[in-house]
């Protein structure tokens, strides 16, 4: 039986009339009615609690419910309702899950509802059993791919979608199995694996006498006794329009749920012309429509003014571009410090993401005394107690090598049983690296004794002279035995159990006295119940033999769905998601973290269908997602009173981002704009102090010899703050130092001038720059036992000759290669059935061309003083440099040749191989006669061509050089004027350099 209701659509034209009308739906004296009171702006506090959270889905005895996106909105939609005058009784305030939690409570006798943890080994169960009967199946069965199925299949039934009639549907779209098509039959297995999938988890469901929301469903709408809820205020779109909205199912069970006599969906008009009215008008095509004006007195319209950055020569942004996060945060800082509003309630910064900016706020806004208001939870898996959990999941997952066993000694979360000092972790730590340890339980185990012993030279002298190393290798060592059992298969509830209880045994005891004992304990609470419910999970519905990627899959999938709310002020500048911001009534907003990955929503894609097959099942569209993002981005930028700014950024976490393509639909807004220039004052305390801001009073000593350095740090108005060290003398520069330069002066300038040495690598594998290092030393001794066999050119003829020597001299090089590694450069130099190799690469060049070679000049050293040709006329030059190989030929001429180990450089911005052409001709003087160059080409090992020639005709040769001593003449020039920006020729080096951490990236690239 369907309960007579009210069903009425609510059309209002912004989120200030949005906000209004919710404050006046709940105000109404009965559902049916608004009362007078609902009109006006007094001041109430019922709305809120003591704590300032919103009233949660069990508050007792409330008739009313508003459905809101998140706890953030629901929080800050409480205080509206409070400005707006709600009084008792408080309407309860609920996400689209707190919907299902109020309505089960209210059944007379509800079943227990299934925990996501029960449902999920459910799952698994199911889909092990499934996997066992399919043929076939194109994946493995995992934890991970368990998750998603269970996604897909709630996804599946809230699109009110049965799982016969999705096997339908998907084998009709399918051509009903009887099309020749290998990847239609794929998707076939695939779709009847997911159906008995599903089968076996309801059928479990069912077994359990516990409902989950579908069952749920079920239930309220088959119970007429059940204590009704009265009046739904529904102020979220559908999931299409908004991913915290509702689906189909839940729409329909608010037309069917018994007993419930008004439900009103509050929308504004954008949201509704992005697709959500057609949808609606499909569901319920007898909605009543009412417009905000029917309901109550509109006020008259008032649109903020866009605040933006001062135009330049070029454009007139409309947004800020900072620096990073941070730099964000710390802009929207200084202006607030310069002028905080008497109410900073009604100043909010308005993000997609909720991190780091909520780590970040402490730090900057914090920093400057400015109140902050936190609505959003922080993850659980942020706090540092979650941490030390993860790290002795890394030792295990990685078995034990350097990085993670260290970092798990190191931690200060653990008590040991025997304590190493930092001392002695850090020696063990460079002891380790010296060995070249890459893992391996039973490697450290077993070696534990000999390490020290079995090594030579200036090593061993160290390790037998410094003996720090020893009590954190015998700690490691027991910590490596403990933790060895997680690597073996055992039932998931033992791994699980076992996993817990180490914890619980080496967690060190937290002090009671700290200031942040109550938030860690929490912490850990939290952290050992969602243990603890893992395991009786699978022990009663799914133990199957894990893995330990199976029990950090898990571990760290539960506990990353956990968050954790933190203190936070009662008053102050608002920091809140999007969501939350459209309940809140602002007079200053400015929204932050407008990047290309951030804004809108990226979609969560489907796993296991196209797109083409999805719609079948009344999947949404992209357009239809994005238009329905554009129209919220657009009403949120009219939601304040008086001002908004927009800021985006270019760096997230050193690497390069796009600005938010939304940022295209500014115009749309048609707001009025001011421009206003970026403040440039200190911020924190210790910049005030620094700049003299602040009165320096009673510093001890150390404060005043940091405050010193920080004084007479460079400002950032200053050239050399942008890389400028003035000009200095003439130096002898290699040609390859200069190339670097070219690619980016600031690492020339680390790697160069300050003779910093790139981070070391532990790997048992060699780096590039050693491959390279190997793969030259090859060819030079090949072509040196060539040349001493009495050989000279390589031919047709001899070419089997060549192969089977170099065969000898590979052989012989890789002697000192480990044996992990040897047979893949093996193969690299002498290629397998499947490819040729270098050595192939090499001697088809030379066989192929006419000119005979008469002698070769194999790293042939090329030094002192050359004259090359720049716009301004000759100049001599110093230059030292080393060619890989230059044959000289029967003709008088030579053919320089450069290997790379990689793919060949841009020829526009190369300068090796054109000056190396250039100092050759200067200098070569073989057998009384001097050469001129003929070909320059590169072996490129990497690349559509393994010989990729340097010019390809005279016209090109004479460019060539000409433009390479150019650039050459230009770059020392920079050098000797001592110019080091941090700018690389290409943006994305930033990604693999290895000065990053001395590097400051204030540069503005084409982004």
């Amino acid at each position: 039986m369907i309960t007579p209701r009210r069903t009425r659509l609510i059309r209002v034209p912004d989120l200030r009339t949005f906000r209004r009308a919710i404050c006046v739906l709940c105000n109404s004296s009965s559902p049916g009615t608004v009362s007078e009171s609902a009109q006006c702006g007094a001041n109430a506090s019922a709305a809120v609690s003591a704590s300032g959270e919103a009233p949660s889905a069990s508050a007792p005895g409330a008739s009313r419910l508003v459905v809101v996106p998140s706890r953030g909105a629901a929080t800050t939609l409480a205080r509206t309702l409070a400005t707006y005058g709600v009084t008792e009784p408080v309407p309860i305030l609920a996400t689209r899950d707190e919907l299902y939690d109020a309505l089960h409570q209210r059944l007379l006798e509800p079943r227990r509802r299934l925990t996501p943890l029960e449902r999920d080994a459910m799952a698994q169960a199911a889909a092990s059993e499934a996997a066992q009967d399919a043929a076939d199946l194109p994946f493995k069965v995992r934890p991970g791919l368990v998750t998603e199925i269970l996604r897909f299949y709630d996804q599946l039934r809230r699109q009110s979608q049965s799982v016969t009639r999705f096997e339908e549907l998907i084998t009709q779209a399918l051509g009903g199995g009887e099309l020749d098509d290998r990847g239609a039959e794929r998707l076939l297995r695939q779709t009847r694996f997911l159906v008995q999938t599903f089968r076996g988890y309801e059928a479990r469901a069912a077994q359990s006498q516990a409902v989950d929301e579908h069952g749920l469903r079920e239930l309220l709408l088959a119970d007429l006794s059940a204590t009704p809820l009265e009046h739904v205020i529904v102020t979220v779109p559908d999931w299409i329009a908004d991913p915290a909205g509702l689906f189909v199912a839940d729409f329909d069970l608010l037309n069917r749920l018994p007993n419930l006599a008004s439900i009103d969906i509050v929308s504004t008009q954008a949201a509704l012309d992005s697709g959500f009215h057609e949808r609606l008008d499909r569901w319920w095509p007898d909605i009543d429509q009412v417009l905000a004006r029917d309901l109550f007195a509109l006020e008259p319209a008032v649109r903020p003014t866009l605040v933006c950055p001062l135009p330049t020569p070029d454009a007139s942004p409309l947004w800020y571009t900072r620096r990073d996060r941070e730099e964000e945060l710390i802009a929207v800082g200084r202006r607030l410090r310069a002028d905080l509003p008497a109410a900073p309630d009604r100043v909010a910064i308005v993000y997609k993401q909720p991190l780091p900016y909520l780590y970040l706020a402490d730090e900057t806004l914090g920093a400057a005394g400015i109140p902050v208001v936190v609505s959003d939870a922080l993850p659980l898996a942020a706090e540092p107690s979650v941490a030390a959990l993860d790290l002795v999941l890394d030792a295990i997952e990685s078995d034990f090598a350097r990085e993670p066993l260290i970092a798990v000694l190191r931690s200060p979360h653990f008590a040991w049983v025997t304590a190493p000092s930092r001392a002695s972790i850090a020696a063990f730590d460079r002891f380790l690296s010296d060995a070249r340890f890459l893992g391996g339980a039973d490697r450290l185990v077993s070696r534990a004794e000999a390490w020290g012993e079995d090594v030579d030279g200036d090593t061993r002298r160290r390790r037998r002279s410094n003996r720090e190393w020893l009590p954190a290798l015998e700690a490691a060592k027991s910590l490596v035995i403990e933790l060895s059992a997680f690597q073996e298969r055992r039932p998931a509830s033992v791994q699980i159990d076992a996993f817990a209880a180490f914890m619980d045994a080496h967690l060190s005891p937290l002090d009671t006295e700290h200031p942040l004992f109550d938030r860690e304990n929490r912490a850990r609470g939290a952290t050992v119940r969602i243990l603890r419910d893992l395991v009786s999970a699978h022990a009663a519905h799914h133990d199957p033999a894990w893995t330990i990627a199976d029990l950090a899959t898990s571990v760290r999938r539960w506990i990353g769905e956990h968050t954790f709310a933190p203190a936070s002020a009662t008053s102050g500048v608002r920091l809140l998601d999007d969501q939350a911001a459209r309940y809140g009534d602002f007079d200053d907003l400015t929204i932050v973290g407008l990047i290309e990955s951030e804004w809108p929503d990226r979609p969560r894609r489907n796993i296991f269908y196209p797109p083409s097959l999805l719609k079948a099942l009344n999947w949404p569209s992209e357009s239809e997602r994005r238009s329905a993002a554009d129209a919220r981005f657009l009403d949120l930028l009219s939601s304040p009173t008086t001002r908004i700014e927009l800021s985006s950024f270019l760096l997230d976490d050193e690497a390069i981002v796009s600005r938010s393509i939304q940022l295209d639909e500014v115009p749309r807004a048609k707001l009025s704009t001011t421009a206003q220039a970026e403040l440039t004052e200190p911020l924190r305390r210790d910049e005030r102090l620094a700049s003299g801001l602040q009165p320096i009073e009673r510093l001890d000593e150390p404060t005043e010899e940091w405050l010193e350095l920080r004084a007479s740090r460079t400002p950032a108005s200053d050239a050399a703050f942008h890389g400028s060290t003035g000009t200095g003398p003439q130096k002898t520069w290699s040609v390859s130092a200069l190339e670097t330069y070219i690619g980016c002066p600031f690492k020339f300038y680390a790697q160069h001038v300050l003779k910093l040495e790139e981070e070391p690598d532990d790997e048992e594998v060699m780096d590039p720059r050693r491959q390279g290092q190997f793969v030259h030393e090859v060819f030079e001794r090949f072509f040196r036992a060539w040349q001493d066999a009495g050989h000279r050119a390589i031919t047709a003829a001899n070419l089997s000759v060549a192969r089977e020597l170099f065969t000898r001299v590979v052989d012989k090089a890789l002697e000192r290669v480990s044996e992990g590694e040897a047979p893949l450069e093996r193969t690299r130099l002498l290629g397998s059935p499947a490819a040729a190799g270098l050595g192939e690469a090499v001697f088809r060049m030379e066989a192929e061309r006419a000119v005979p070679v008469v002698t070769r000049l194999l790293e042939h050293t090329l030094a002192g003083e050359f004259v090359i040709q720049t716009e301004a006329g000759p100049r001599t030059v110093s230059l030292r440099g080393k060619a890989d190989r230059i044959d000289l030929l029967a003709d008088g001429t030579f053919r320089l040749i450069d290997y790379k180990l990689g793919w060949p450089p841009d020829k526009g911005k190369a300068l090796q191989l054109p000056i190396y052409a250039v100092c050759a001709e200067q200098r070569l003087d073989h057998q009384g006669h001097p050469w001129t160059l003929g070909e320059a080409v590169y072996l490129a090992f990497k690349g559509p061509k393994r010989v990729v020639p340097l010019f390809a005709n005279d016209a090109a040769r004479v460019d060539m050089l000409a433009r390479a001593q150019q650039r050459l003449s230009d770059t020392l020039d920079a050098i000797e004027r001592g110019n080091f920006p941090p700018s690389p020729d290409d943006v994305y080096r930033c990604e693999t350099c290895s000065f990053s951490a001395v590097c400051r990236k204030d540069y503005v690239g084409d982004i």
